[in-house]
């Protein structure tokens, strides 16, 4: 099985969170298996452990503790990457080289010296850098670090810590860097594109179409490669936001996530985030005398075109179509037959299911 080892690295406020999430969901729907690492400075400073205010310890003392535990987060990914029967993808939020912006040069070479490695060598772990750029730097109206309670830096020092961590990434073989030059969501379809590249996977080309399934064969589908996830969610809208809690189970595990979807006045954006929950906060946020959106999802390869089938529990069938750039005709393969295109349709966009199934449930009461 193939590994592939990708750094997200930048400033404060560059997408990083929201990027983690969307690769998540997008790879293990194509059948990897996607690992983690979390950033090893918030884990030491959600503990106490911290270079800043009170009881605060040197910053050459704490990044010792970070790469210390970095390193050991980035064992233990390599050790089940390697114990996989999937290819695997590991993310990391931020990579050992990123410390070098936190510390002189002298410092940071002190302590690749204590680990016995140079600092070609500890860039040479990762296989791809992905750089997005704080939004403090041209998108600084959007700038917040309400997702990172961990984080304290003022615009200037975002900007400033952006520049340190880029320079310190500078050499590598592989590096990219995503700018603000685009919509947030733009900005996270560039990441995930720089992915499938790396991959060397077609990829999607954000133009999806949906069809009204009529009739399916089960049989055939079950005989191709696909990926099964169940998904239930729960919608639901809070001023310019629509917010989504969704439970995905795949193979009895289950992840929690809330995906916030916000209108803005700025040249009609509008801004998509994910981020993962627990499952008690999934449990707090949740209307239980509200109907979900339960559905089970098949992921599937056909031609170099990702397919989505969602079969809903009342019997809906929906098809998803991404066109990638490896698609030269589309084709609907010969297992579906299709009763009309609905990408347009906003009737069938999950929002105005959930909305008109729980209207029917009210409805019912009275």
């Amino acid at each position: 099985m193939k590994t592939r080892k990708i750094v997200l690295t930048g400033g404060p406020c560059g997408g990083k969170t929201t990027s983690i999430g969307r690769i998540e969901t997008e790879f293990t729907e194509k059948g990897y298996q996607v690992f983690i690492v979390p950033e090893a400075a918030t884990i030491l400073i959600n503990m106490g452990i911290k270079p800043f205010g009170e009881n605060a310890i040197d910053i050459v003392e704490f990044q010792r503790n970070v790469i210390d535990l970095q390193m050991k987060l980035e064992e233990i990914a390599d050790k089940n990457a390697k114990l996989s029967e999937k290819d695997v993808i590991i993310l990391y939020d931020r990579g050992i080289i990123d410390d070098k912006a936190y510390v002189t040069n002298e410092e940071y070479k002190e302590l690749l010296k204590e680990l016995g490695k140079s600092e070609l060598e500890v860039m040479g772990r990762y296989d791809l850098v992905i750089h997005l750029r704080t939004a403090a730097l041209g998108k600084e109206e959007f700038y917040t670090l309400d997702n990172n309670t961990a984080r304290t830096e003022t615009k200037e020092e975002a900007r400033e810590k952006d520049k340190k961590t880029l320079e310190a990434w500078l050499g590598h073989e592989k590096l990219k860097i995503i700018g603000n030059d685009t919509d947030f969501d733009t900005k996270i379809d560039n990441v995930v594109y720089e992915i499938y590249e790396s991959l060397g996977k077609p990829y999607p080309i954000q133009r999806q179409y949906k069809y009204l399934i009529k009739d399916l064969d089960i049989e055939k589908l079950n005989d191709i490669k696909l990926i099964k996830l169940e998904i239930e969610q729960y919608i639901e809208k809070e001023d310019n936001k629509d917010i989504m809690y969704r439970r995905t189970t795949k193979d009895n595990e289950s992840k929690y996530t809330v995906i916030t979807k916000t209108d803005t006045n700025i040249n009609n954006e509008r801004i998509t985030t994910e981020r993962k929950i627990t499952e008690k906060e999934y449990y707090e946020n949740i209307n239980i005398e509200e109907i979900p959106i339960i559905k089970n999802r098949y992921c599937f390869e056909y031609k170099d075109q990702y397919f989505r089938i969602d079969i809903f529990n009342d019997g809906l069938k929906i098809l998803e179509i991404e066109e990638t750039n490896k698609t030269k005709k589309q084709v609907i393969p010969d297992f579906i037959t299709i009763q009309e295109e609905i990408t347009n349709n906003q009737d069938y966009r999950n929002s105005s299911l959930y909305q008109v199934r729980n209207q029917k449930q009210k409805q019912k009461r009275l």
